[in-house]
């Protein structure tokens, strides 16, 4: 055997016991019917299966089972003979998405404790196939007009970046309006969020200060011809805690979350204009999430330090 078919084997290895680490504290399990034969394939086989595919990136679920079944070494190493059948794949595809997809990232989330205290938001723009009727045409200063989707996420910034929320919308929506996200943050106790400037607006600041958490924008001089003429107080607070030495310090960290896009766009191919259909696309995205979270995890438990380094860079 190869030291790289090795390396793989022990990689999956770890992948698969920190799958069933997460299902078991969500207790979950594939329930198996008194009638017929057992069950050839546990939830953690069929999850091992999604990761796979991820990290392999397998555009279809055929596509899947046959390189499933041509990759003895992932056979082994997960624990089954022959892959799923690509019907079996796609229901428990769906059962998972509209399950657990959420547990499974909560609960891979507090295994890695990464330090939530700062946080930052960001969005993305992914584009899909010109065939893709349920995608929306948006605009963003690197493309320019796109037709697809847009990506939003909540990451930590202190320490590792780690997505803790995210939400994929049709293009056309702005970040302004995606306010309710923060609540969906609370959970995870962040004391201050960065933002740019598509989110310098009053319900954000108002949001945010109901929940108790500082939010600190870069300031959209669009809605801001004249500094002097902004009444928002909450608005003001924070355009006057930009000048201050303190304030660029903190904001500085807020790039780090351009860096996770870049690296999920870069080694997970994050964005796949092949797709169409929302729900497909949301798969895509979700599964992508879970798959760099399994990796941060398994990084930590090997005390590796968090790095924006591509895998084929640290060889």
């Amino acid at each position: 055997m190869s030291n790289f078919i090795k390396t793989q084997k022990q990689k999956f290895l770890k992948i698969l016991m920190t799958i069933e680490k997460v299902i078991k504290a969500l207790g979950l399990k594939i329930k198996s019917s008194r009638r017929g034969r057992p069950k050839k394939f546990k939830l953690s086989h069929i999850i091992a299966c999604f990761v796979y595919k991820v990290k392999n990136k397998i555009n279809s679920f055929r596509e899947l089972e046959y390189k499933i079944n041509e990759d003895e070494e992932f056979k082994k190493a997960i624990g089954i003979e022959k892959s799923p059948d690509h019907s079996y794949f796609s229901k428990w595809a769906k059962v998972i998405e509209e399950g657990y997809i959420e547990g499974i990232a909560r609960i891979l989330v507090r295994e890695i404790v990464p330090q939530t205290k700062v946080c930052a938001i960001d969005s993305t723009p992914l584009r899909s196939s010109r065939g893709d009727k349920e995608a929306e045409v948006g605009v963003c200063v690197s493309l320019g007009f796109y037709n697809g989707y847009k990506l939003h996420v909540l990451a930590t910034v202190e320490d590792e970046v780690i997505p803790i929320v995210w939400w994929l919308t049709r293009a056309n929506i702005h970040d302004s309006k995606v306010v309710e996200l923060l609540y969906e943050a609370k959970i995870f106790g962040p004391e201050v969020i960065l933002a740019d400037a598509g989110y310098d607006c009053a319900k954000w600041f108002e949001v945010a200060d109901r929940l108790e958490i500082k939010f600190v924008a870069a300031v959209n001089k669009r809605n801001s011809k004249d500094f002097s003429n902004v009444k928002n107080i909450l608005r003001v607070k924070n355009m006057e805690f930009l000048r201050s030495e303190e304030g660029q310090r903190l904001y500085k960290q807020r790039t780090k979350i351009e860096r996770l896009f870049g690296k999920l766009k870069g080694e997970y191919n994050l964005e796949q204009i092949r797709l169409r259909g929302f729900r497909t696309y949301k798969r895509h995205v979700d599964w992508i999430m879970i798959t760099y979270l399994i990796e941060v995890y398994i990084q930590k438990i090997e005390n590796c330090k968090f790095s924006f380094k591509y895998t084929w860079n640290n060889l």
